[in-house]
């Protein structure tokens, strides 16, 4: 049996398991963190992923859905979750949320495994680690948001937009100049603070593991556990030669950062997780309030819109130079 420790999504979590399932859901994690870090900090997230392959005993438990049972004391039993084959006992006590998954899947399930193992592993690190830890940061309320977080030139921007916009290639850009960054593609926010997802970066180039829409995964140079952004940047494509910027208005800015988060693949099968679990457990909301943190940070934030050119260019740096004046005075000031 082997124990690792995972930050993300402002959790601590610990997971246990065989040293390969460990391995590799660490890997899911954009690889270890730093070592030499020390922290006195407890996990408040347990993940305990079982080599045993019997059903989970529901006796005396109540069904509350198809595939969904509840007991008087709180825990829940859900089958093959997500779709991934992984059957999973959740349980929510004084010291935080427990999770043991274990592997028992369809006919239908093994083979989707076997035959599109990209889909397999981008799924069980889903169900395994993303959504039990963003699960229990709504419990504390962070909400999930579909967002880069990088700080460039000492300001924390807040990059929005659709997938497949660019936000990866710009965040590795920045790590490559010597920037930090938290996530570069979904972080929790309470309005102040964002907290990113761990995730390995997923860029068109590099010889990593292949992962989907022909991007590879890379394990992260260095990455930080939060920011507090300072700047909300929604990227958009365009087919111009050069990128443009524009101000934008804090209504259009929070109406697409919510619905980058609604469209967000990652995320599609953790709304119907987070809603049934609010209605099995009592705890937590059905609905997360994404429109009211979205709105919070663009009506305290400046918010411009970039329209990036036609083939790739400038780094975030070169892109934002007036905005991120603009913050700095303005913290000055």
């Amino acid at each position: 049996m082997t124990t690792a420790l995972v930050h993300t999504a402002g959790q601590c979590v610990a997971l246990h398991g065989s040293d390969a399932v460990v391995r590799s859901v660490v890997e899911s994690a954009g690889g270890p963190e730093r070592t030499g870090i020390l922290t006195t900090e407890q996990p408040n997230v347990v993940l305990a992923i079982e080599s045993d392959r019997r059903p989970f005993n529901v006796h005396g438990f109540e069904l509350v859905t198809r595939g969904v049972w509840a007991s008087d004391s709180g825990e829940v039993v859900l089958e093959s979750i997500g779709g991934s084959g992984f059957d999973q006992r959740w349980s929510i006590d004084v010291d935080g949320l427990r999770v043991a998954s274990r592997w028992r899947p369809s006919s239908q399930a093994s083979a989707a495994a076997r035959l599109l193992p990209a889909r397999h592993r981008a799924l069980s690190s889903q169900v395994l680690l993303h959504y039990p830890a963003l699960w229990f940061a709504l419990q504390r309320r962070l909400v999930p948001l579909h967002v880069s977080m990088v700080e460039v030139g000492g300001v924390a921007v807040l990059l929005a937009g659709p997938g497949g916009v660019g936000k990866s290639t710009l965040v590795a850009r920045a790590l490559a100049d010597g920037a930090r960054a938290s996530c570069d593609n979904l972080a929790v926010c309470d309005g102040e603070t964002a907290y990113g997802v761990a995730e390995p970066l997923r860029l068109l180039t590099g010889d990593g593991r292949r992962s989907f829409h022909g991007r590879r995964e890379q394990a992260w140079p260095h990455r930080v556990r939060s920011l507090p952004p300072e700047l909300v940047v929604v990227l958009r494509r365009g087919t111009q030669a050069e990128p443009q910027l524009r101000q934008l208005d804090a209504t259009e800015a929070a109406r697409r950062i919510v619905a980058g988060t609604y469209a967000a693949g990652e995320l599609r099968r953790f709304w119907p997780l987070a809603a049934v679990l609010a209605s099995a457990t009592g705890c937590g909301p059905v609905h997360p309030p994404i429109e009211r943190v979205a709105a919070g940070l663009a009506d305290r934030l400046p918010c411009v819109e970039v329209r990036l050119a036609r083939e790739p260019g400038a780094g975030l740096t070169e892109l934002l130079r007036q905005p991120l004046a603009a913050v700095r005075t303005g913290r000055a000031g």
